[in-house]
């Protein structure tokens, strides 16, 4: 993912978990006791630690995969963007429905998975990163469904909204890191 695109997305999705935290009922009041779980932005930070930078040897396929990754992203980048355009138009012209809504995200969800799915990529760098995001696409989808079928349309655990977003987060340093070391060549 680009270097704008990426703070803009983490903001965001950081924002609408805070959102739904602060807007999801309460079944019953917090006891203070140890055996508590942890508060809601504890888990989100944690679902956002990266992980370390894996080192990998050096092949003649780090191009060629490098540009599908790159090719993968752009093509995301323009889904992504028609999705918003898409939405934008629809309500504005007041054809949005939430069944329309939830649909489109949802498709937006088996689009990513399905352009991962489609990468022939060659070095085992280049299947690492594509499992780090596929894991973060098969997480959303699972929310998206969980939420769709909740009566009240919210998450159990609104801190769910962003699960896996440390893998996305370190697919996007793994593909930084080994652009620049390909660079460098």
């Amino acid at each position: 993912m680009n270097l704008i695109l990426r703070p803009l997305l983490l903001s965001g999705l950081l924002t609408s978990v805070v959102f739904m935290a602060a807007c999801s009922p309460k079944d019953s009041p917090q006891q203070n006791n140890s055996s508590e779980p942890k508060d809601a932005s504890q888990e989100i930070m944690d679902q956002l630690k990266t992980k370390p930078i894996k080192s990998f040897p050096s092949t003649p396929d780090d191009a060629h995969d490098i540009a599908l990754l790159e090719e993968y992203d752009q093509k995301f980048t323009e889904n992504n963007n028609a999705l918003e355009a898409d939405l934008k138009k629809r309500a504005t012209d007041g054809t949005l429905t939430e069944e329309i809504d939830r649909q489109l995200k949802r498709d937006g969800i088996e689009s990513a998975l399905n352009m991962l799915k489609q990468l022939d990529l060659k070095t085992e760098q280049g299947r690492y990163i594509q499992g780090l995001r596929y894991q973060y696409w098969e997480n959303q989808a699972k929310v998206y469904d969980e939420k769709k079928q909740s009566a009240d349309g919210e998450l159990k655990n609104p801190s769910d909204a962003v699960k896996g977003m440390g893998e996305m987060l370190s697919a996007d340093e793994q593909l930084d890191h080994w652009k620049q070391l390909t660079d460098k060549k």
